[in-house]
């Protein structure tokens, strides 16, 4: 009974995970048994409280072993010697941790569950999106951006969309509103014309992507009334056109055969050589022409 007694006396009272809520003053924050004794204060309560949410963040969102190892490396390097009422940014943190090699992003995670982070970093569509949008008229660019912005948070007629999909059609319309820029100071000066000239010197994937991605943008620009009438309407993208596969001159298949130094090159010549053999009509001059009996398409 004695001994019992005194190994309760020495593990001290233990409170309740779910009464954890803030960071108690020092000396009565709760941590592992064996580590310190009851009473005894701790350098950091804030730090004691990371490390609370970590673990359960940590099995929430699936981070493994290295993950959780390097978090709290990381929670350490940023709240030792915080105190109450003081805000951890983005900026003061990010070089430290990025120079340990300290997931940024995941010890951001635990400080902003902890409610003491502030993301006071400029965002990289802001940066990409004032890139891009250089150089234009300042009306197009206006009416561009607002474009954008729709694409990427929706509005009440259109979900939004994703970031890759909404730098695609703003890098696709760019060519046309820089060109068009050179003239007009805003897209109601567009006209029909100035769209087929555009589209004129464009072929393949090209052509179609750039025109539904100024479709997109005339078709909005229509709708908010930004202008009179759509100059994209009745110009079908068509069926994309690419250029007719030409047989090699002689001297491109010397070359070819010259430069496969390695078996993987050879390995990848012959290949490209059987393939190119089992149509007549691409066949290189010299190159011997394979049987129908080796052919394996279907007939």
């Amino acid at each position: 009974m004695q001994t019992a007694s005194r190994a309760g006396s020495a593990s001290g009272p233990r409170l309740a995970a779910a009464a954890v809520v803030r960071p108690d003053p020092p000396g009565l924050q709760p941590t592992r048994p064996g580590r310190r004794r009851h009473g005894q204060p701790m350098a950091s309560p804030w730090l004691a409280w990371a490390k609370y949410l970590a673990p359960r963040l940590a099995e929430a969102r699936g981070w493994g072993r290295n993950i959780r190892f390097a978090v709290n490396r990381g929670l350490a390097v940023v709240l030792t010697g915080h105190v109450s009422g003081d805000v951890i940014r983005h900026t003061e943190i990010f070089a430290p941790l990025r120079a340990l090699d300290l997931p940024v992003g995941h010890v951001v995670t635990v400080l902003k569950e902890m409610g003491i982070f502030e993301d006071d970093s400029e965002p990289s569509f802001e940066r990409w999106l004032i890139e891009r949008l250089e150089g234009l008229a300042p009306g197009i660019r206006s009416e561009a951006e607002r474009w954008t912005r729709v694409l990427r948070d929706g509005s009440s007629r259109s979900l939004p969309r994703r970031e890759g999909m909404v730098w695609l059609s703003l890098n696709q319309v760019r060519p046309a509103l820089l060109e068009w820029s050179k003239h007009y100071d805003h897209l109601r000066e567009v006209t029909r014309d100035d769209v087929l000239a555009h589209v004129k010197a464009l072929h393949g994937h090209q052509r179609r992507d750039q025109l539904v991605a100024l479709r997109s943008l005339l078709t909005w620009a229509k709708r908010q009334g930004l202008i009179f009438r759509n100059p994209t309407s009745r110009i079908k993208v068509g069926q994309s056109e690419y250029a007719v596969l030409q047989p090699l001159l002689p001297e491109q298949v010397e070359r070819s055969v010259g430069a496969a130094t390695t078996p993987a090159a050879r390995l990848v010549l012959a290949l490209a050589a059987v393939h190119a053999a089992l149509s007549r009509r691409s066949t290189p001059p010299g190159w011997p022409r394979l049987p129908p009996s080796c052919s394996t398409t279907r007939r």
